[in-house]
């Protein structure tokens, strides 16, 4: 561990301590965590859907913990939501590739890694079927850095979130020499707001060519 991360987690520790919140929510099995955290009760696009409610402070700390603190533990939560989430879909004979929302080179090495990559590893590690769930970590490349969406109004998200990804065309040809014909592509982020940025990643996929892509979200 670097010598600035230390001071950066030291200082976020002081100016946020561990909040009962983060207690209760972390020391939850992952799939008790799953059955018993409040739903998000609708998507603000019809492309994606959410799994919890961000309005709780256990669920907005789960996110938090994720994102800026790395923990482990959070992320096996958030990706044993989504595999659940995914188990409804453990019947049907298409492939299901899951995308992490990817982040901008800048921003990684503000923060050290993408929280939606951790989600995505837990999914990894309980996925359904070797066969069936695959994690693509390269199509989607987020080519556009843009400021903090924290103190934005929602006009303000819509129009920040505009043409911010492109797609991988080496990534693209290797799905395609699958010669797979059904699937489903799944978008995965740890929280929508307006849904401004997952909205505008799911149609770079489709306009790339993959046509059944949709959203999914640990919070909203």
């Amino acid at each position: 561990m670097s010598f600035i991360k230390i001071i950066y987690e030291t200082i976020l520790d002081a100016l946020f301590p561990i909040s009962q919140e983060e207690r209760e929510v972390l020391s939850l099995l992952p799939v008790d965590a799953y059955t018993s955290l409040p739903r998000a009760k609708m998507s603000p696009i019809p492309e994606s859907c959410s799994i919890f409610s961000y309005k709780d402070p256990h669920v907005w700390r789960l996110i938090w913990c994720i994102k800026y603190k790395k923990s482990i533990q959070a992320a096996k939560i958030a990706g044993c939501a989504i595999y659940q989430t995914l188990s409804m879909f453990s019947r049907a004979a298409c492939p299901i590739f899951i995308i992490p929302m990817p982040i901008t080179s800048r921003r990684r090495r503000e923060r050290g890694f993408n929280q939606c990559e951790l989600i995505a590893n837990e999914i990894e590690r309980l996925r359904l079927d070797a066969d069936k769930v695959v994690i693509v970590h390269d199509l989607l490349v987020r080519t556009h850095h843009k400021s903090r969406q924290t103190l934005k109004d929602r006009s303000e998200r819509l129009d920040s979130a505009q043409g911010i990804f492109s797609v991988n065309e080496v990534a693209i040809e290797k799905l395609r020499r699958l010669c797979v014909s059904d699937y489903l592509m799944l978008v995965i982020d740890d929280v929508v707001t307006t849904g401004s940025t997952i909205r505008d990643a799911i149609y770079t996929l489709r306009n790339a060519g993959f046509e059944k892509t949709f959203g999914l979200s640990v919070a909203h």
